[in-house]
């Protein structure tokens, strides 16, 4: 690994036409690399320091992803509950945590019973990084968890959110895992009618109904769990929705 490597294949990222921030976060990665071989004596300081010279790529792509309106995430929560079965109720519980906590899957399915403070009403969330964050749940959102933790009980494994197997039974000893999560959402997607969305976008529709009611973006930012402003910034759907809305009433 050299200067001119590394210069090669920015050159060449950017020739598929990745987003600069793709670019940019995997020529972050090779001066991590060129750092290491350094420490480690594999790298001269020579090397390694035309390598951090390499220029990070200008630009911007629109954002993906977007914000859902309370009507669909009635019309998901109301699919859940509709037949009124425990995998319902447990269903009901997990978009409300999703919508109304920010919660990421992996959050939601390693969040344990002991996370729960039931006298506060509060949830302790480990989320990246080994970083942890408090939420307080709406009374809808709390209201939910409560009616699926009555279903669940206390025994079994420690994870809140645990299988339910045919004939609705509910398995306390095998806890659901993220990917069963993204699946259930999409079922409940497609029964409700919603239009597609990925399990993330309910974390950036947390963002963008606060932020709607009022909320500083620093608030914003700790309940969301980020290190950075900039990164709560990019979940924020309310600029798009405006700038929609004033360009379909330009006369021509």
């Amino acid at each position: 690994m050299n200067y001119d490597a590394v210069l090669a294949f920015r050159v060449r990222q950017m020739e598929k036409g990745l987003s600069p921030s793709t670019v940019n976060l995997q020529i972050c990665t090779l001066r991590m690399v060129a750092k290491q071989a350094w420490l480690k004596g594999m790298m001269s300081i020579e090397t390694y320091s035309a390598i951090r010279e390499v220029k990070s790529v200008r630009g911007s792509r629109v954002s993906k992803g977007r914000a859902l309106n309370t009507r669909e995430t009635g019309k998901l929560i109301a699919a859940s509950e509709l037949k009124g079965t425990s995998v319902g109720v447990r269903d009901a519980a997990i978009i409300a945590l999703a919508v109304g906590c920010g919660m990421r899957r992996a959050e939601i399915a390693t969040l344990k019973l002991s996370d729960i403070n039931h006298e506060t009403r509060i949830i302790t969330i480990l989320g990246k990084g080994n970083k942890q964050r408090k939420v307080a749940p709406s009374n809808d959102a709390w209201e939910r968890l409560k009616d699926w933790l009555s279903l669940r009980g206390e025994e079994g494994c420690e994870n809140v959110f645990v299988a339910v197997k045919k004939g609705d039974n509910i398995q306390p000893y095998w806890a659901i895992t993220a990917s069963a999560i993204y699946q259930l959402l999409r079922t409940r997607a497609d029964e409700s009618k919603v239009s597609s969305f990925t399990p993330h976008d309910l974390r950036r529709t947390l963002a963008t109904r606060l932020l709607e009611s009022g909320a500083d973006i620093n608030t914003v930012r700790q309940a969301m769990g980020h290190a950075s402003i900039i990164t709560t910034q990019r979940y924020d759907r309310r600029g798009e929705r405006t700038v929609e809305e004033a360009t379909r009433k330009v006369a021509l």
